[in-house]
């Protein structure tokens, strides 16, 4: 969250050269740091509380074995790795 707030800050800085384009990007980036804020805000000492993020992980990571070496393969390379096959086919033959 910090670094998001810190990014979009520099992002509003980049926008000196138009005064009203300036004041929109700075109001979008306060924007953004409130929500940041107030999510840590709330979900922190909820957190800290019950250890809710402990046992969700703990659930959906169970059943799942990692050996050494072994590498994560994310569910989105799961689903567009099939699909890309089908579009783009290396020609061997050349």
């Amino acid at each position: 969250n910090i670094g998001t707030s810190v990014t979009n800050t520099i992002v509003a800085m980049g926008q000196m050269g138009d005064g009203d384009q300036l004041e929109r990007a700075f109001a979008g980036a306060t924007v953004h740091d409130l929500f940041n804020f107030l999510t840590v805000a709330l979900l922190f000492p909820i957190e800290i509380l019950t250890g809710y993020l402990f046992y969700i992980t703990e659930a959906m990571v169970s059943g799942v074995v990692v050996e050494k070496g072994d590498k994560w393969e994310g569910p989105i390379k799961k689903v567009v790795s099939p699909l890309g096959s089908l579009i783009i086919k290396s020609n061997k033959g050349l």
